[in-house]
């Protein structure tokens, strides 16, 4: 494929490359006939990690479920897909089994350093934050970043100071140290969680949520709160990716969907994606979701928790 240069210019995504879309200047909606605004959809990941326990396998399926069947009860009461991802991302924050929120892995030094993004697909707005340590639910204060402040992006206490004004509500430290966290299971990575929704009005949001990796060197950032490697939205499909955060930064991995979409099919670009970070050396999953309520994911680990539901469907489906 030649190189491809895009660009946003007032509300039109305008590109100019010859081997996917043929001769001369396109603009993306050029791309995408049908406009959103009837279908509402939402998927949930809840990581792409190594799971070897059966019994912790079916509790997470089943959370990641209930996670995914929340946030659509939101959109079919006409919330937005903004408060659609946050109320999913929070259910998965909240349980001890996933590396985020209550669950977070410690870094070496004993300490939990939490990472969040937000992004607004019709705005372009983004919000995200980075190791802070007593927030109970980041993406919360992800979201606050993203409505409240000039900035894209606060880290560590500037950040906790910040949700502070806010009222943002925070946790003592002994409520993130869960069992499981103290037995630090061996073999697990990658436990990132996620969500990406439509909503009525046509707009797609994501949000992610992380505690980072296993016994991390202190303030280590993954891809999660970076926009266009660990979640992307914009009007058109919006992305969450989940996984090693060192390989996923090498493609750029959420955003790296626009490079084939939708010259070719989500599903087609989510597995050329899989095969760029491959190529890298990577080991990660994405989850997808484009405006016309079409659903996605992929993935070269061992499996990645996930759950989806659209209007048309009777109910959720999920597994790992």
């Amino acid at each position: 494929m030649e190189s491809i240069f895009c660009c946003l210019f007032g509300n039109n995504w305008c590109f100019n490359y010859s081997d996917a879309c043929g001769n001369g200047d396109h603009t993306f909606k050029d791309k995408i006939n049908k406009q959103g605004g009837t279908m509402r959809a939402i998927i949930v990941h809840g990581g792409a990690g190594d799971a070897k326990k059966a019994e912790e396998i079916s509790v997470r399926v089943e959370v990641v479920k209930e996670s995914a069947t929340e946030g659509y009860s939101l959109l079919k009461n006409s919330s937005s897909a903004i408060d659609a991802v946050v109320h999913a991302v929070k259910i998965l924050e909240d349980h001890p089994l996933f590396d985020a929120g209550r669950g977070s892995y410690l870094n070496e030094e004993g300490e939990v350093e939490m990472d969040a993004g937000i992004m607004e697909g019709d705005t372009l707005f983004i919000g995200a934050v980075a190791g802070i340590k007593r927030v109970k639910n980041p993406v919360e204060l992800a979201k606050l970043v993203m409505e409240k402040s000039p900035h894209n992006f606060l880290i560590g206490e500037g950040a906790e100071e910040f949700g502070k004004k806010y009222g943002i509500e925070f946790a003592p430290f002994d409520y993130f140290l869960t069992e499981r966290l103290i037995q630090i299971w061996k073999g697990q990575y990658g436990d990132t969680v996620g969500a990406v929704a439509l909503d009525d009005t046509g707009h797609i949001a994501a949000a992610v949520s992380t505690g980072g990796t296993q016994n991390k060197h202190r303030g280590r950032v993954g891809d999660s709160p970076l926009v266009g490697s660990g979640f992307y939205a914009n009007d058109i499909y919006g992305a969450v990716s989940t996984g090693i955060g060192e390989d996923i930064m090498k493609v750029v991995m959420s955003f790296r969907i626009m490079l084939y979409y939708p010259s070719i099919s989500l599903d087609e670009s989510v597995k050329k994606v899989i095969e760029d970070l491959a190529k890298a050396n990577g080991k990660a999953g994405i989850i997808a979701l484009d405006r016309n309520g079409n659903i996605s994911f992929g993935y070269n680990t061992k499996g990645i928790f996930k759950a989806f539901i659209k209007d048309g469907m009777t109910e959720v489906e999920g597994g790992y």
